[in-house]
């Protein structure tokens, strides 16, 4: 039983929604909003020297993976519980999350109305562990293997990079890199990488 409100962060680039959030959650006397922030680099100064319940992180800011900081924004000598809320509601982004740290992951389209019960139910349960290990990702129709989506953002995290230099980063030879991308070509029905690029970022598996 949770016998004093919950203290709440919520951080989305998105002030209006932070703003959304916090007025619709603060109606209820079990939760707390007592922070918002729109940067990481903010969040992260606050969750290192103060205390809260449940943090809400977006997945994406600005182009940023949110789960790529976890283990800044959570320490090792802090216990508060994350929920991960992001529009990418795919397996390749909740193993991600879980795998980085994160308790709960909810959709962003969600009701927010019914995010209280979210919130009391990710305090009080016991952390996600993921026991499944998925060796492939399937997004809509399509398939992935882990590797072909490593090839596909690296594509865009390292655009600037030819493909001597890409293979490299990689660990594979030209030959592999190609190979690959024509197998991403072939699975994602595009003819160029910019076109790649671009599935990779509408299917939630790149965060641009």
């Amino acid at each position: 039983m949770i016998k004093k409100p919950l203290r709440i962060v919520v951080s989305d680039d998105n002030r209006f929604f932070c703003d959304a959030l916090k007025d619709s959650l603060n109606i209820h006397e079990e939760l707390n909003v007592i922070e918002t922030f729109t940067t990481l680099k903010k969040l992260i100064e606050f969750t290192s020297s103060h205390n809260l319940d449940v943090l809400i992180l977006d997945v994406n800011f600005n182009g940023q993976c949110s789960l790529d900081y976890i283990e800044k924004i959570k320490p090792v000598h802090k216990n508060f519980k994350i929920i991960a809320l992001t529009t990418m509601n795919n397996n390749f982004i909740k193993e991600k999350a879980i795998n980085n740290g994160v308790d709960f992951f909810v959709g962003k389209d969600g009701n927010l109305e019914s995010f209280k019960e979210v919130i009391l139910n990710c305090y009080v349960e016991e952390p996600v562990k993921n026991n499944k290990i998925y060796s492939k990702i399937n997004i809509d129709n399509y398939t992935f293997t882990k590797r072909k989506l490593e090839i596909l953002q690296a594509l865009y995290f390292h655009s600037d990079k030819n493909e001597k230099e890409l293979s490299a980063i990689l660990n594979i030879t030209e030959s592999s890199l190609k190979s690959h991308k024509r197998d991403l070509f072939e699975i994602t029905h595009t003819k160029s990488t910019p076109e790649l690029i671009k599935f990779g970022i509408q299917k939630g598996l790149i965060v641009a």
